[in-house]
C-alpha cells in the first residue's frame, strides 16, 4: 500500500520540474509524520540503516556521511531490509534515493523545506511588524531565549524574513549539515533553535540582517 501511496505522491501536481516532484514527496512525509505521530521518521530510518551497514560491514567509520555515501554501503541503502521497522521504511528510504542521492541528504532538504514552510506559514504579523532602524549600524547582542524572539531577520539562505530560531536553523542547515556533511547535527537540530545565543547583525531598512551566531 505505502508503495503505492509513494509513487504516487511522487507525481508533481502541476509541472513536471523535479523540485515538484520533491516538495510532493515531503508532503507525504509530513503527513505520514502526522498521521502517525512519528516525529523521530529520519533518524529511526538513518540509525536503523547505519546499524545495518555497520552489522553486514564492521569496523566502518563513525562519520554518518561517509558510511552511508561509502561503496559498500550503495549495495545495501534501498536494498537490505531494516531489521524490525516496517516495509515502508525501505519504500520510502527507495524513494529518497532517487529523489536526493541518499537519506541524508533527503534529511537535510526535509528540514529546510520545514523551515520554508513555517516561514511562509507564518507572515508579518502585528507582534512582528518590521521597524525602521539606523542603516549599516552594526550589533552584537545577547538573546536569552530565542525561541521567545519575535523579530524577523534576513539570511543570505532564504528571500523571505523570519525568526531568530528558523534563522539559526537554516544557517545550521546550510552550513554545517550540507556544507560541511555534518549530518549528526540533524538528530539534534531542535536543540539549536533554543537557548541562549550571542548574535551579531547589521541593521538595514526594514530587517536586521543575521551576520553570525553562536550558542552560550
Amino acid at each position: 500500500m505505502y508503495t503505492n501511496v509513494i509513487i504516487n505522491s511522487a507525481i508533481p501536481l502541476c509541472t513536471n520540474h523535479q523540485s515538484t516532484i520533491q516538495q510532493n514527496f515531503f508532503q507525504f512525509i509530513d503527513e505520514h509524520i502526522h498521521l502517525h505521530d512519528d516525529a523521530d521518521f529520519f533518524a529511526t530510518l538513518v540509525t536503523a540503516r547505519i546499524e545495518t551497514i555497520n552489522h553486514l560491514m564492521p569496523y566502518q567509520t563513525d562519520n554518518l556521511y561517509q558510511c552511508i555515501t561509502s561503496d559498500y554501503a550503495q549495495t545495501i541503502n534501498g536494498i537490505v531490509p531494516l531489521d524490525n521497522l516496517a516495509l515502508y521504511y525501505i519504500e520510502i528510504e527507495k524513494q529518497a534515493i532517487t529523489l536526493f542521492g541518499n537519506i541524508l541528504s533527503c534529511w537535510a532538504e526535509y528540514e529546510r523545506y520545514r523551515v520554508f514552510q513555517q516561514v511562509i506559514k507564518h507572515p508579518l504579523t502585528k507582534n512582528n511588524t518590521p521597524q525602521m532602524v539606523d542603516n549599516n549600524k552594526k550589533i552584537t547582542e545577547v538573546v536569552t531565549q530565542i525561541e521567545d524572539d519575535k523579530r524577523l531577520f534576513i539570511t543570505p539562505y532564504y528571500d523571505l524574513p523570519m525568526t531568530l530560531s528558523n534563522a539559526i536553523a537554516l544557517k545550521t542547515i546550510e552550513n554545517f549539515v550540507k556544507k560541511k556533511h555534518c549530518y549528526e547535527f540533524l538528530y539534534f537540530l531542535a536543540l539549536s533553535t533554543n537557548g541562549e545565543y550571542v548574535i551579531h547583525y547589521q541593521c538595514t531598512t526594514l530587517f536586521p540582517t543575521l551576520i553570525t551566531t553562536a550558542h552560550l
